[in-house]
């Protein structure tokens, strides 16, 4: 069963023209990838967005943690939105390789090369 963040994903796919069943796998690890950055992200704001947090015996501090996983988190989700052209630069992307790998029908052909 779809969540709601993959539902929305696909129709926003959809609505760009771009959506393909066999991209789901890769839909559901992205909308994964979100709602673990908002869990993270809630946690953060729970601590009054603490960066540095101190350690065990001393008073010496360390970058909260959460600050890490949302870091990385962040560079994730843009790859995995870039992959599925959900970026500007994505979807560009992804509608050149269309464009070359869209095969022509015999009466589309047959036009272009009339026109030429």
């Amino acid at each position: 069963m779809k969540t709601k963040l993959e539902i929305q994903t696909i129709e926003s796919m959809k609505s760009l023209g771009i959506y393909e069943p066999e991209f789901d796998t890769m839909i559901s690890i992205y909308c994964s990838l979100i709602e673990q950055y908002r869990a993270i992200e809630k946690d953060f704001k729970k601590s009054k967005f603490e960066v540095m947090e101190k350690t065990g015996y001393s008073d010496n501090r360390k970058k909260n943690p959460m600050v890490g996983s949302m870091e990385a988190l962040r560079k994730d989700i843009l790859n995995y939105s870039n992959a599925l052209g959900l970026t500007p630069s994505g979807l560009r992307k992804i509608k050149s390789t269309m464009k070359e790998t869209k095969k022509l029908s015999k009466l589309e052909q047959a036009l272009s090369n009339f026109g030429s």
